[in-house]
C-alpha cells in the first residue's frame, strides 16, 4: 500500500493469503506459518481435497504503508462462521470463540464496528475462522476485505446503511399499499397475495443485508440461516399465488396446485430439522427454484399466447426476475456470478414496480366496468320503474272495471228468487272468480319475491301479537311457485281471522316437516274478537286449499283453536 494513493480511494484486498489449515492463531503462541496460498476472496472446499467442509484454519496478510498514510483503515466484511480478527497480537473483531470442533466453537455477538484504523507501518493482518456454526458449506473468507481512507470507507458504510434501509422501507410500503387497497376492495384478490409477497420480499432483504447484524447482533447464526431459508422457499409459492389469481385458465390446473404445494416440503423442513441437516437440504433445494420457475413461466407465456390481459408484461418481468435469480443461485451454488452481484433484490424491486402497475391497471379497468355496470343498472331501474307505474295503472283499470262489473252481477242474483239453487251456485262461481282476479291483480302490484308474501307477512303479523313470540318460521316459500306463495298467504290471514285472535299463549309452525310443508296454528283461550262470520272465512280456506292441492284440518272451539296445512313440496 506504500505505492497506492488511500486519499478518497477504496481497494479490496484480494489475491493470495497464507492459509494454515487446521490451526488457530492466538498471542500467546503466533501464527503457524504453513507456506500455502490460496486466493481470498475463497472458500476452502474449493482450494484442496484434503480440507474438509466442517474445519478451522487462520489467514494472514502483510501490509506496509508509509508515515504519510495515517488516516488509512481496514473494513471487515461479514464471514460465515465464527472469526476473530488481529491487528499483530491485537484482536480488534470477533463475532464468538473460535473452536477446533462443534463443541468448543460459539457465537456469541455480531460486533456493529468494522472499521479499525492501521496505525503501524507494517501490520500482520490475521483471520480465524471455524465454521462449527452457522453455514459449514462456505467456510473460508467468502467476502473481501477492504482498505483505503477513513473517511471514504465510513461513507461507504452509511451508503449501504441508507440502501439497504430504504430497499427494505420501500417495498414494506408497498405491500402495506396494497394490503390497505386489498382491505377497501376485496373483490380482487391479488392485492392481498401480492401485498404478502412484498412482505415476504421485504423480509427477505433484511434478512440478506447488514441491517440485520445492527438491529438483531445477538441473532444466531442458525436462525439467521432458517430465517433466509424460508423465504426463499415461499418466494415461488406466493408468485403462484399471485398469477393462479391473474390468470385462473392457465394457473387453475389440479397438477400445477399439487406441484407448488410441494414446495412446503422445504418450507416445514425449516421448523423440523436439526442445523446441519437443515444446512445439506438448504444446498439441494438451491437447484429447486429454477425447475419451478420454469413451469411458471411456460404458463405465463401460454397466457401471453392466448391474448390475455398484460400477460405479456408479466411473463417479462417474470423472465427478468428468473435470469436474476439463477445468477444468485449459480453465485450460492458456485461462487460464480454472470451477472452484477446481488442482481436478485435489484430484480425483485423491478418485478414489484411492473406488478404494482399491473395491478393498478387491473382496478382501473374495474372500476370503468364497475361505472358501466352502475350506468346500465341505473337505466335498468328506471325501465322497471316505468314498467311497475304501467302495470300498476292497467292492474287499476282492470280492477275497477271487473270490480264494478261483477258486483252488479251478484247484486242482480241477489236480487232474484234465493230459493233457486241454481242461482246460488252462479253466485258462489262469481265470487270465486272475483276472488282469483283479485289474486292476479295483486300479483301484478307485488314488486317482492315470494318470501315478502310468505314469511314475512307472518313475521310482522308475530311482532304485532306478542302471544305469539315462541313461533316458528323457517324460509321454505323457495319451494313454492308464486301463486301458491298468495294462497297460502291467504289461508294464513282466514285461519287467523276464525280463531287465532285469543288471549291465551298462541303458536305459528311454519316449515319443513319431512315431505310436507306444514302451517300449524294454535290459539288457547277466550276469543277476543269476531270480525267477519266464521262460515265465509271456511268457505274461502277450503276453495284456496282445493287450489293448492292441500289437506286442513280446523278445530275451533270456545277455547281452543288449531289449524294445519299440509302441503306436499
Amino acid at each position: 500500500m506504500s505505492t497506492a494513493s488511500p486519499w478518497g480511494e477504496i481497494y479490496p484486498l484480494k489475491g493470495d493469503w497464507e492459509f494454515s489449515w487446521g490451526n488457530l492463531y492466538s498471542p500467546n503462541t503466533g501464527y503457524v506459518s504453513s507456506g500455502q496460498y490460496f486466493p481470498v476472496p475463497g472458500i476452502w472446499r474449493d482450494y484442496s481435497p484434503e480440507f474438509t467442509l466442517q474445519g478451522h484454519g487462520s489467514y494472514k496478510l502483510n501490509i506496509h504503508k508509509t508515515p504519510e498514510q495515517k488516516n488509512l483503515a481496514i473494513y471487515v466484511p461479514r464471514i460465515p462462521g465464527v472469526y476473530s480478527v488481529y491487528f499483530g497480537k491485537r484482536m480488534i473483531f470477533a463475532n464468538g470463540i473460535n473452536g477446533t470442533s462443534r463443541a468448543d466453537t460459539e457465537f456469541l455477538v455480531h460486533p456493529n464496528s468494522q472499521i479499525y484504523l492501521l496505525d503501524s507501518i507494517d501490520t500482520e493482518l490475521i483471520v480465524n475462522v471455524s465454521n462449527y456454526r452457522g453455514n459449514f458449506l462456505k467456510g473460508g473468507i467468502r467476502n473481501p476485505f477492504l482498505i483505503g481512507d477513513m473517511d471514504s470507507l465510513k461513507l461507504k458504510v452509511i451508503r449501504e446503511v441508507i440502501w439497504e434501509t430504504l430497499l427494505v422501507a420501500i417495498i414494506f410500503s408497498v405491500g402495506l399499499y396494497h394490503l390497505i387497497f386489498f382491505a377497501s376492495y376485496r373483490k380482487d384478490l391479488v392485492p392481498l397475495f401480492f401485498s404478502l409477497f412484498c412482505f415476504l420480499v421485504a423480509f427477505y432483504s433484511f434478512v440478506t443485508s447488514g441491517l440485520q447484524y445492527i438491529l438483531t447482533p445477538e441473532l444466531t447464526l442458525d436462525m439467521r440461516i432458517r430465517m433466509e431459508y424460508f423465504c426463499e422457499a415461499c418466494l415461488v409459492p406466493s408468485v403462484y399465488m399471485i398469477l393462479k389469481t391473474m390468470y385462473p385458465k392457465q394457473f387453475g390446473a389440479k397438477w400445477m396446485a399439487i406441484l407448488m404445494s410441494t414446495m412446503f416440503i422445504f418450507v416445514l423442513s425449516v421448523f423440523v430439522l436439526g442445523e446441519e441437516e437443515l444446512i445439506y437440504l438448504y444446498s439441494f433445494f438451491m437447484h429447486v427454484p429454477p425447475f419451478y420457475t420454469i413451469v411458471l413461466l411456460a404458463a405465463l407465456g401460454y397466457a401471453w399466447w392466448q391474448k390475455e390481459d398484460r400477460a405479456r408484461t408479466v411473463f417479462l418481468s417474470g423472465m427478468i426476475l428468473a435470469v436474476s435469480m439463477l445468477n444468485d443461485v449459480i453465485w450460492g451454488l458456485y461462487e460464480v456470478y454472470f451477472l452484477i452481484p446481488y442482481s436478485f433484490p435489484a430484480a425483485l424491486v423491478g418485478f414489484i414496480a411492473f406488478n404494482s402497475y399491473i395491478i393498478s391497471l387491473r382496478f382501473t379497468k374495474d372500476l370503468e366496468k364497475a361505472e358501466t355496470f352502475a350506468e346500465l343498472q341505473s337505466k335498468y331501474n328506471e325501465q322497471l320503474r316505468l314498467n311497475a307505474e304501467e302495470k300498476a295503472k292497467y292492474a287499476t283499470l282492470v280492477d275497477q272495471s271487473m270490480d264494478k262489473g261483477f258486483h252488479s252481477l251478484i247484486d242482480q242474483l241477489e236480487s232474484k228468487e234465493s230459493s233457486d239453487k241454481s242461482l246460488s251456485k252462479l253466485k258462489n262461481e262469481l265470487n270465486q272468480t272475483l276472488s282469483g282476479v283479485r289474486d292476479i291483480l295483486d300479483l301484478m302490484h307485488h314488486q317482492g319475491g315470494k318470501e315478502e308474501l310468505v314469511e314475512d307477512e307472518m313475521r310482522k303479523f308475530v311482532l304485532k301479537n306478542p302471544l305469539f313470540s315462541h313461533s316458528e318460521i323457517q324460509t321454505v316459500s323457495q319451494f313454492l311457485r308464486i301463486d301458491e306463495c298468495l294462497q297460502v298467504q291467504r289461508i294464513f290471514s282466514d285461519a287467523v281471522k276464525i280463531g287465532a285472535r285469543r288471549s291465551g299463549e298462541s303458536k305459528i309452525f311454519w316449515g319443513k316437516e319431512g315431505d310436507s310443508i306444514l302451517l300449524r296454528l294454535q290459539a288457547m283461550g277466550v276469543v277476543e274478537t269476531k270480525e267477519e262470520p266464521s262460515t265465509l272465512l271456511e268457505a274461502d280456506l277450503k276453495v284456496r286449499a282445493e287450489k293448492l292441492g292441500a289437506r286442513f284440518f280446523l278445530l275451533s272451539e270456545p277455547g281452543k283453536f288449531e289449524f294445519e296445512l299440509r302441503l306436499h313440496s
